[in-house]
């Protein structure tokens, strides 16, 4: 058998298959031997004869499930090495398309519309993936922690973040236009970077920040007042540091 791609839809080898049937037929009989594995109607992978597994990460297959399918969120901050813990079991991945749930390998991935459309970046030729750029996937993750492993694991990525572009960063602010993310990224990037950010940064979310109290992913038992940010938060998170 040639060497297939690692991923591969009938587009990939039509000109070796002319028609849907011969693939089709190609299909089946891979199938059978053992050679590639189906992960949904129309999309294949490349099984390792090694190992008995698809040589395809789960970044790989959840681009290539829809034209315009990337990813954000945990599933970036782990694409990124900044993850302290990995979801193995799930996988959310952004599409304009309406795209249902369906498990390959033990792994459930979910769609979710984008409301963004800024700072993706499209490796497919060089990686196989569509990831969005660390300043979206920071943001993204601070607006919904829910789809970050919660707000520990985002602030355990910020604490090992690198610079990042703030201009990009306010790009994303004031196209998402919620007063609350102003509030929560003026807090947390304070809360990490402090002094090593311009002050101008922090006045322009103030500026930009609601008035009401809004708890941040916090117990109402458990939380304090940030007043500046009008933030209830945890009072107490233990971050990489205070580890040892």
């Amino acid at each position: 058998m040639k060497q297939l791609p690692e991923l591969f839809s009938f587009n990939e080898l039509k000109d070796s298959y002319k028609t849907p049937s011969d693939f089709s037929v190609f299909v089946y009989r891979a199938m059978k031997r053992g050679d590639i594995k189906q992960i949904k109607r129309g999309l294949y992978a490349l099984i390792n004869p090694s190992t008995g597994d698809i040589f395809a990460t789960k970044f790989q297959i959840a681009s290539r499930l829809f034209d315009d399918a990337y990813f954000s969120y945990h599933e970036a901050i782990e694409y990124y090495g900044l993850a302290n813990q990995s979801f193995v079991s799930s996988f959310v991945y952004l599409t304009k398309a309406h795209g249902r749930d369906f498990d390959f390998e033990d792994v459930t991935y979910t769609a979710k519309k984008p409301t963004c459309d800024l700072f993706i970046r499209d490796r497919m030729k060089e990686e196989g993936i569509r990831v969005v750029t660390m300043e979206r996937a920071i943001v993204d993750s601070i607006d919904d922690p829910s789809l970050a492993g919660g707000l520990e694991e985002v602030e355990y990525a910020l604490d090992d973040w690198p610079k990042l572009n703030l201009k990009d960063v306010k790009k994303l602010l004031e196209a998402y236009d919620k007063k609350v993310l102003y509030q929560k990224v003026g807090y947390l990037f304070e809360k990490h970077f402090g002094n090593d950010i311009p002050d101008e940064f922090y006045d322009e979310c103030l500026k930009h920040s609601g008035t009401s109290v809004v708890y941040f992913d916090c117990n109402v038992g458990n939380a304090k007042l940030n007043n500046k940010w009008k933030l209830m938060v945890e009072e107490k998170r233990y971050l990489p540091d205070e580890l040892f």
